[in-house]
């Protein structure tokens, strides 16, 4: 059975990248949980599939469809939402890509983009919603990083320094909000088989050697391995618990 945590109930959760992969994983967590929650996402067809399975039960969830890169549309939606549902609890930045380049080839363009998604949003969400967060009396920002920040995987360079840029933003946020109350941690999932994984990035030799070689555990992460955490660390049982990074990978990264 999976863990209740009481005082989640009627927390405002705010996940971006939340209709699809480990973030729709998370989504359902907390609505689980009895959580209001708020997901911001690109995919619109993804996520109304999502708020239609959710919204099912008793669960009080919105979907809102958004470039998390257009930061001129971004913040008043931010505004909007918190006038409508009230200051955010907990805060979870997920919304992410990890596309390969050849670092000889790539643009500044792509470059930038990428630090625009992987990053920007991250510090546009924590701008905006930080001071409603200490009016509140504290919260919880989780910021999802990933493993490859220590593995360093080729092709992965942009990606695996923008993942690098949120665990030192992690420390040193967390110093920052510590006095308001407010947590920060970071979770570095490890090679999470979401359907993209599956369907456009592993093969099955990759697959039976991340299992039997790379991991210390031969299992195989699913997107619901990774919410428990989530939820832990926005919960009071991690009232202590800040500027951590948290390693979610079955010992891949073998920090």
């Amino acid at each position: 059975m999976p863990a209740t945590f009481h005082d989640l109930r009627n927390k405002h959760v705010l996940i971006t990248g939340g209709a699809g992969g480990i973030g729709a994983a998370v989504s359902a967590a907390f609505a689980a949980q009895g959580s209001r929650v708020s997901i911001l996402d690109h995919d619109a067809a993804a996520g109304a599939k999502l708020l239609g399975r959710l919204n099912a039960g008793d669960a009080e969830v919105s979907f809102h469809a958004i470039d998390l890169t257009d930061f001129d549309s971004l913040v008043p939606l931010l505004h909007s939402i918190e006038k409508e549902n009230g200051p955010v609890d907990v805060l979870i930045n997920n919304a992410a890509k990890d596309p390969r380049y050849d670092i000889t080839q790539m643009s500044w363009a792509e470059w930038e983009e990428l630090f625009k998604l992987n990053v920007g949003h991250y510090f546009i969400t924590c701008r905006e919603l930080i001071p409603g967060m200490k009016k509140n009396g504290g919260g919880s920002i989780i910021m999802v990083t990933s493993c490859n920040f220590w593995i360093g995987s080729g092709e992965l360079t942009c990606y695996t320094a923008t993942k690098a840029a949120i665990v030192g933003m992690v420390r040193s946020l967390a110093r920052e909000v510590g006095k308001d109350m407010i947590r920060v941690n970071a979770i570095a999932p490890g090679w999470v088989m979401t359907e993209r994984q599956l369907r456009e990035r592993i093969t099955p030799e990759q697959m039976k050697k991340l299992q039997q070689e790379d991991q210390i555990l031969p299992v195989r992460l699913l997107p619901e391995d990774m919410a428990g955490t989530f939820l832990f660390l926005a919960s009071d049982q991690s009232r202590v618990i800040t500027r951590q990074t948290l390693a979610v990978d079955a010992g891949y990264a073998m920090t």
